[in-house]
């Protein structure tokens, strides 16, 4: 491995460890202050996984992956590096990012809210309203119809029954009373059967 190899490597570790300190700081961030269970072990051990992962390729391009003591001596410094020089800068900007992002958030929430969901349901309780009282409208239109259309037919059947024999009125009224009987036993039936 030639001297510039190692040169590169050493840097790229270095940038590594920095990489490793800053990634540890945003996860224990946003993780950190989760009750211990099954989902904490699947956290820390993804996250370390991705750090070993996002390591091993920066090893890779620098010299194909050719492990040495220097190696694990350079990503240790870079760690420490970071922690001594750039961590509360770090984790200043991190805080600030997150209240800008938790800021834009709210207003892109605040925004859909009033710009799409209080007209949108406005306009869903308006169509409704619309509806109902379209059918509001024909169900009296068709009751009104329907009344007028058939009182011609009652008035004939009035007149009719006015004009029958009074034998005949009294049959068909016993006529009736029979029918009537035989639908409430039918009914009685069924209940005894369905039971």
């Amino acid at each position: 491995m030639t001297l510039t190899t190692q040169f590169i490597t050493i840097l790229a570790m270095i940038g590594g460890g920095m990489f490793v300190g800053a990634s540890l700081d945003t996860f224990e961030r946003f993780f950190g202050k989760r009750k211990r269970g099954w989902l904490e072990i699947i956290y820390q051990l993804s996250f370390w996984l991705f750090q070993a992962s996002f390591l091993f390729y920066l090893l890779y391009l620098a010299n194909y992956g050719e492990l040495r003591v220097y190696v694990f001596v350079a990503i240790v410094c870079g760690f420490a590096a970071y922690r001594a020089l750039f961590q509360n800068l770090y984790l200043k900007t991190l805080e600030m990012w997150i209240r800008i992002s938790m800021a834009v958030f709210r207003f892109l929430k605040k925004t859909g809210y009033y710009l799409i969901f209080i007209p949108s349901k406005s306009i869903i309780f308006l169509i409704i309203s619309l509806l109902l009282g379209v059918y509001k409208i024909l169900l009296k239109g068709t009751i009104i119809l329907f009344l007028v259309v058939f009182y011609p037919i009652r008035l004939i059947f009035q007149i009719i029954w006015r004009l029958l024999p009074k034998n005949m009125k009294n049959y068909l009224r016993d006529l009736a009373g029979f029918l009537d009987k035989m639908k409430n036993t039918m009914n009685k039936w069924m209940k005894r059967i369905k039971k």
